[in-house]
């Protein structure tokens, strides 16, 4: 049985005053108490891991409440708690067989940010490389993978020019077959030795920093691949 707290013990073991603490429950960032009697109310653990999680992301994360409170609702708060950061404990559910659908973006709302045409989106979806939902809606990654096309777009990279959508969906069939070796070697290992929940924090963990790493090898090899395309001082 988990813990049963007067508000002076979830003040004592969370640092966080009474009144932050109200604020959280009306703001839908912590649950009900307990309340047994009236003019008595019993907290539990998960109102100490949760206050936990929104002191970490206020402190270290520098999150507006709002931010917070939304991240709260779909995210791993005990990832959140442990200092885990924001990016993996909104992974974690999805790895854990768990997310929910999110804050879906619809179709209008993503061309405008993105600045790509609806037609283009659309075609990126026949493609597969994003996702339309029932109602023309895309979740945020896919959203994120707009917003980024689109920055490539807005910085001069045309379709004339070859930056069509056979050139993405070379990106895309690159992250596949990646994303397949990983997964493989993932289960035969990580997986296969970890619980459910610890294996899918260390996925998600790997998952994020996997991201970065290529994104700095992809850096390091274009580099050296403009060196080498120059012409040599030398030559005529």
């Amino acid at each position: 049985m988990g813990a049963r707290l007067k508000m002076k013990d979830l003040e004592s073991v969370t640092g966080v005053g009474r009144e932050a603490i109200r604020f959280y429950i009306r703001e839908g960032m912590l649950p009900e108490p307990e309340r047994p009697r009236r003019n008595v109310a019993f907290y539990s653990d998960d109102h100490v891991l949760r206050i936990r999680a929104i002191k970490r992301l206020q402190t270290e994360a520098f999150l507006p409440l709002a931010a917070i409170r939304d991240l709260m609702k779909t995210a791993d708060v005990r990832a959140l708690a442990e200092g885990r950061g924001p990016e993996i404990a909104a992974l974690l559910p999805s790895m854990l067989g768990e997310a929910g659908d999110g804050n879906p973006c619809s179709l209008d709302a993503v061309a405008a940010m993105s600045g790509l045409h609806r037609d283009e989106i659309e075609a990126m979806a026949r493609r597969g490389i994003i996702k339309l939902g029932a109602e023309g809606c895309l979740d945020d990654r896919d959203a994120e993978i707009c917003r980024l096309w689109g920055g490539l777009r807005a910085a001069g990279y045309e379709s004339a020019d070859g930056f069509d959508l056979d050139h993405l969906q070379r990106y895309q069939d690159l992250c596949s077959w990646l994303a397949g070796m990983e997964v493989s070697l993932f289960l035969q290992t990580l997986a296969a030795r970890q619980g459910s929940e610890d294996a899918a924090r260390a996925g998600a963990e790997g998952l994020l920093l996997a991201r970065d790493l290529f994104g700095a090898l992809h850096v390091r090899a274009a580099l050296k691949a403009l060196r080498e395309a120059q012409p040599s001082p030398d030559s005529d």
